[in-house]
């Protein structure tokens, strides 16, 4: 079955438009579009714009909710269907390349509210029979002539009362040990070795904020707290370690 609208040579190209019922008493209707079922697979469900001309560019998709009178409004999800003798399907989400100007940005973003506070966004890996998955964020590797790219995580400023707190930590264990957190800087080839810097809150009225650093408590012994500089190279000093 074929739906199609002629082609033209002036103006915009003619509209298609699928558009269930209005309803002045209940919900609107439902507009379903769906695959057929195959005796091995269903068939596959294509939703893109068309190619650019020559000189112009491709159109938007815009996949959307409508606005609410009252309550909330609609929720939009997107995902693939479970699996029984396999792995559900991957959710891709990516930004096409380009050859000019900086890369198509990729925004993920909670909902604002003006009345209490704005919505929870969260990245959560899968959950395993024995592991979880990982959860990796990082920028991508510099080109040839480049630097890669700033990682930010922080939280915002506030107008009245604290900003929102920052934990970087791992989780507990049950029947091992506790995972290790590493900070650690990167290595490289010319000048100086890139900072590693703690550095606890100024305040304009009291006092700053306070830096401590402490080491585990065990069931015997607590865990060692090590600060020392590394070893010199061959023709150097080992660093300063300065107490002040």
């Amino acid at each position: 079955v074929y739906v199609s609208v002629g082609s033209g040579s002036s103006g915009a190209g003619g509209e298609l438009v699928l558009s269930a019922g209005t309803s002045s008493e209940e919900a609107g209707g439902r507009l379903s579009v769906v695959s057929g079922v195959g005796a091995h697979s269903s068939g596959a469900l294509l939703l893109h714009t068309a190619n650019a001309g020559v000189s112009g560019v491709s159109g938007q998709l815009v996949l959307s909710t409508g606005t609410a009178s009252e309550g909330n409004s609609g929720a939009l999800y997107i995902g693939s269907g479970s699996a029984s003798s396999g792995r559900g399907g991957a959710v891709y989400v990516s930004v096409g390349s380009g050859n000019s100007g900086v890369g198509g940005e990729l925004v993920l973003s909670a909902g604002a509210s003006s009345a209490v506070r704005g919505g929870r966004l969260s990245v959560v890996s899968g959950v395993g029979l024995k592991t979880s998955g990982a959860l990796l964020l990082r920028t991508a590797n510099s080109g040839a002539d480049g630097v890669s790219g700033q990682l930010v995580i922080s939280t915002g400023t506030s107008g009245t009362g604290n900003s929102g707190a920052l934990y970087i930590g791992s989780g507990s264990a049950s029947s091992g040990r506790g995972g290790a957190v590493y900070v650690s800087v990167g290595s490289g080839n010319s000048g100086a070795g890139g900072e590693l810097v703690l550095s606890a809150g100024t305040s304009s009225d009291v006092s700053g904020g306070r830096l401590a650093v402490v080491s585990g408590v065990g069931a015997h012994s607590s865990g060692a707290l090590l600060l020392h500089t590394a070893n010199s190279g061959v023709s150097g000093v080992s660093g300063q370690l300065v107490l002040s």
